[in-house]
């Protein structure tokens, strides 16, 4: 089976994640992966250090013809079987290029609860709406990242119902062995080595609310003075935050970090993650967490919900709420016991439900299913290999 994953993103952040991952899980299984993207994208690179194929698709507006007319090539001339695109965009590409060709499955998977098209109105919305409705009739399976966002999609247009199937985000298991050690990530980032550390990992952006967690440091501070919290991120919301810990009570306790490349390391050194978002369509950092038995404290909207046990690997709190986020943190912080036994639990979780291996072999069925939607059988052994590879 030879697969293209398909995004016209130029940036990398969580979705871009997700399809390094799924390449790298579905190249373990015996898939033939190519990357489709523009040349100056960040996947570039790493499918370059992946070994995998590259297919430059640049990003040319709302509907390429030029990036359809590549693709309907490839597919007719079976150098790829599967287009599976992660966008609205490159969906629409992927649908005409499978259209045109006449062979090949097209798979979409929907990375958000509410995609932008949904908060349209007027003739916009009336001209996005066909639009999509010739998409979904011409993609053969969709992925949803989470069962919110499956239900949303299903609510929107329920005669998907049939052509949805979750797939919940994996990652692979990081290797203790490439992080940096906690006691010198605690140096660099100036946390005294025995001072009881909360870490984020996010987005400076409006949708991962950041501010709650600075606003909750304060509470937190007041009872564990010698507490930290590094936030590393960055985004369009950096400058206002940076304002609130200047002019909070407890700025000389938060660290913000910017943008980290080896933000697993930073984790790595934590006592208890947060992430404070107002809704996750899946919440891929807090299976990083878990995965390096960290307990998690998370806001209970969308993916977590599906992600933490709470009470057992985590504490889920109500969006937008500083108090709930402080009182969550401080449970842990006054409880060695229950940090490890949260931690111990959520890695217990993530290897059972979460790893890279799982996603992959749940995404090769959608892809069987979608192939023989187009009456193609592609036989795949028991282990998700495939017997022609």
């Amino acid at each position: 089976m030879r697969v293209a994953l398909f995004t016209d993103s130029d940036v990398f952040a969580g979705t871009e994640r997700h399809i390094v991952e799924l390449a790298r899980a579905l190249s373990d299984q015996g898939i033939s992966i190519s990357i489709a993207c523009p040349s100056a994208s960040p996947l570039n690179r790493f499918a370059e250090d992946l070994g995998l194929g590259m297919i430059r698709i640049e990003k040319r507006g709302l509907f390429d013809m030029g990036a359809v007319v590549k693709l309907r090539r490839l597919l007719a001339r079976g150098i790829i079987d599967v287009i599976h695109a992660h966008n609205g965009r490159t969906a629409l590409a992927a649908a005409a290029a499978g259209s045109l060709a006449g062979r090949g499955a097209i798979v979409a998977t929907q990375h958000f609860i509410d995609p932008a098209h949904a908060g349209r109105v007027g003739w916009r919305s009336r001209l996005s709406h066909g639009a999509h409705r010739w998409v979904q009739n011409h993609t053969h399976q969709y992925i949803a990242v989470s069962d919110a966002a499956k239900r949303a999609m299903v609510e929107r247009e329920r005669r998907l119902a049939g052509k949805v199937s979750l797939v919940p985000n994996g990652i692979f298991a990081p290797k203790p062995a490439t992080l940096v050690p906690p006691h010198e990530v605690r140096l660099q980032l100036g946390v005294p080595p025995d001072a009881l550390l909360i870490v984020c990992v996010a987005r400076l952006a409006k949708e991962k609310d950041v501010s709650v967690l600075v606003a909750a440091m304060e509470t937190v501070a007041a009872q564990f003075p010698d507490v930290r919290c590094v936030i590393a991120g960055d985004g369009p919301e950096r400058d206002a935050v940076e304002r609130q810990v200047r002019e909070g009570k407890c700025g000389g306790q938060i660290v913000l970090a910017g943008f980290c490349k080896d933000a697993l390391s930073i984790i790595n050194a934590a006592d208890v993650f947060v992430l404070p978002s107002r809704a996750e369509p899946f919440g891929l950092v807090l299976l990083e967490a878990m995965a390096l038995a960290k307990p998690v404290v998370s806001t209970a909207a969308g993916g977590p919900l599906e992600i933490v046990k709470d009470g057992e690997t985590g504490l889920l709190v109500p969006p937008g709420d500083p108090a709930a986020i402080a009182d969550a943190i401080i449970q842990f912080l006054r409880d060695p016991d229950f940090r490890r036994t949260a931690g111990g639990n959520g890695l217990s979780r993530f290897q059972r439900q979460f790893t890279a291996g799982t996603m992959a072999a749940a995404t090769l069925r959608v892809y069987e299913q979608a192939l023989g939607a187009r009456g193609v059988i592609m036989p795949i052994m028991e282990e998700g290999k495939c017997e022609s590879c």
